[in-house]
């Protein structure tokens, strides 16, 4: 049974601002917890490839995910990674003076994993990385 995550929030800044914050993959070493490598590895005009590495727990995990960019929204699918599946996607809506951020993911731990999945630390990693992008918007 796959985890999920879902984020909504208004943000107080030019929405075209924020998502190029998102959608910039390869600067998210310099912001995010644990992110030692951000980088891409191709692009088409449809979709660009791109590589995270973390260090979490003294252990490193990589993940290559496709990622598809429209004005407001970046869709992410893993290929490789350390999960059987993840997809999710961020949107960005210019709202009032500011923008409402959308966030929602999906995924699918490997078999030895799902016992730890509970939502509460699922709800913590990703608050954790959400502060992250909010407070490098501002």
């Amino acid at each position: 049974m796959p985890n999920t995550y879902n984020y909504k929030e208004y943000i107080a800044k030019d929405s075209e601002e924020v998502f190029a914050l998102i959608s910039d993959f390869t600067d998210y070493k310099n912001f995010l917890p644990g992110c030692i490598k951000s980088e891409s590895i191709s692009s088409t005009e449809d979709f660009e490839i791109g590589e995270l590495e973390f260090n979490l727990f003294n252990k490193q995990y990589s993940i290559e995910s496709k990622n598809y960019k429209t004005p407001t929204e970046l869709k992410i699918k893993q290929m490789k990674g350390p999960f059987n599946n993840l997809e999710a996607s961020w949107q960005v809506i210019k709202k009032d003076k500011g923008c409402l951020v959308s966030f929602y993911v999906e995924f699918d731990v490997p078999f030895l994993l799902r016992p730890f999945m509970r939502q509460a630390l699922i709800d913590s990693f990703a608050t954790k990385y959400i502060n992250a992008f909010i407070q490098r918007a501002e």
